[in-house]
């Protein structure tokens, strides 16, 4: 018989309420005097370097499909490009904490995330191991790119910032160089050797798969979490709704014992940037106010959710630190909603009729990237010529990389016709695993004294 709970009648039958605890919002109100003892001067600016980045990537992208060119050089592009220009600080506030270990797995606008992710990955890994990463990943097809152009002259981290660069941009231009040889393009790119596994074409989709990546760190002792990117559109649909059920289950905290009791490490990721494609989430398609407000109706523990700034990549960063110690005391899953906004439309092709002009210009006045500068420059940490020179330099890793990425001969598309057996062990591996790790596997009593076995090998 399987361990259960008794369900007691007079328990469950007596009169009684529900209390809902309070859901913080925007509570954050830190300065950067207050992060001084946590965050240094190189984190600061590495905060506005990489939202920087990321910004420049998406005008790039935007300016290949809107123009047909960037930085003089033409170039058609046929894929999708859903941006995410505006959630730059939502992206990089999330990723800033999380190394290698942490597994992000996102939505539709993922570049954002990819580029923080992986630039934050880089941050936190050792030299030593860098190299052998980007050498051995797809037989060092892509580093050869990069280091034929005469990418990473400042050293290893630097050549590994140009890696993900521009192996994320070939990657989207279904070139062979690219982190997938160009089979995943914009919505399905990864590199996982920094934890960055695939985004994803079916909304909300990656919350069903950080439940098992979730899942896999917890029965096998992984370091690490699970984080679904997902946007606010997509609490509208079954994945999503699927995943927070079976995360949530109690027996994980009340039936597991040992070192296996308690919730599994994963993080419910809502970028709320206010529309599920052109429909409104807030005020017209949804009903929940604030995203936040669903974890009440999920678990007793109201998800541990909130609410946070998320044009404050500060704000962000002291979100994250939290809800990081609430996973690590096995008390998850927990869901967060960073409040964003994309002053782009669902695409470059969308117009953006759904949404008055004065409300793009009014987000765009509060932009984070101008805003936070302005605090760093006011808390004297940098000064004007700094950030510009700074945000130059980001301007020059993506041009970098988009000339690399369009040279033809540097990185061609795939050719699959004359691929040894076409296209098929590209995809497939043909191969299987027998366990999802070393050790003897763990059971409650040996295996030729279960009766369940026994009384099946009867039949």
């Amino acid at each position: 018989m399987p361990k259960s709970i008794f369900a007691d009648p007079r328990e469950r039958r007596s009169a009684s309420e529900i209390a809902l605890a309070a859901i913080p919002v925007n509570r954050y109100a830190g300065s950067l005097a207050d992060e001084a003892g946590t965050l240094s001067k190189g984190d600061f600016l590495r905060i506005y370097r990489d939202m920087a980045i990321i910004r420049e990537f998406e005008t790039m992208l935007n300016e290949v499909k809107t123009k047909g060119e960037y930085a003089g050089k033409a170039y058609e592009h046929p894929g999708p490009a859903h941006l995410s220009t505006g959630q730059e600080a939502a992206a990089v506030g999330q990723a800033f904490l999380l190394t290698k270990d942490d597994y992000i797995f996102g939505s539709h606008r993922s570049h954002g995330e990819i580029l923080a992710k992986g630039l934050s990955a880089i941050e936190k890994a050792g030299e030593g191991e860098l190299y052998p990463i980007m050498s051995g990943y797809l037989g060092g097809r892509t580093l050869a790119a990069v280091e034929g152009a005469g990418g990473g002259k400042g050293g290893v981290k630097a050549l590994a910032v140009d890696f993900l660069i521009y192996g994320a941009l070939a990657e989207i231009f279904a070139k062979d160089t690219g982190f997938n040889r160009g089979l995943g393009g914009s919505m399905h790119a990864f590199f996982t050797p920094f934890g960055i596994y695939p985004n994803n074409a079916i909304v909300g989709g990656s919350a069903d798969i950080a439940v098992g990546g979730a899942l896999f760190k917890k029965v096998n002792g992984k370091p690490g979490v699970a984080i679904a990117n997902i946007g606010d559109g997509s609490m509208g649909c079954g994945p999503v709704w699927e995943a927070m059920s079976f995360a949530s289950m109690d027996q994980f905290r009340t039936l597991w014992e040992g070192e296996y009791r308690g919730g599994l490490p994963l993080m419910f990721c809502v970028m709320n940037n206010g529309y599920g494609m052109g429909g409104q989430t807030c005020g017209e398609t949804m009903g929940y106010g604030r995203v936040a407000r669903v974890g009440a109706g999920v678990m007793a523990t109201g998800m541990h959710a909130e609410c946070v700034d998320g044009y404050d990549p500060l704000a962000v960063v002291d979100a994250m630190r939290r809800k990081l110690g609430t996973l690590a005391a096995k008390e998850g899953p927990v869901l967060l909603e960073i409040t964003t906004y994309r002053t782009t439309g669902h695409s470059p092709s969308d117009s953006s009729s759904y949404r008055t002009k004065e409300e793009i210009e009014a987000w765009a006045a509060e932009d984070s990237i101008a805003s936070y500068g302005a605090r760093l420059m006011e808390g004297k940490v940098a000064d004007k010529a700094e950030l510009d020179a700074l945000y130059g330099e980001c301007r020059e890793l993506v041009a970098k990389a988009y000339a690399l990425a369009t040279d033809e001969a540097a990185s061609p598309r795939m050719d699959a016709a004359s691929a040894s057996a076409g296209i098929e062990p590209l995809m497939l591996s043909n191969a299987k695993a027998g366990r999802m790790g070393d050790g003897a596997c763990e059971a409650l009593m040996p295996k030729a004294d279960n009766p369940r076995l026994a009384q099946i090998a009867k039949k």
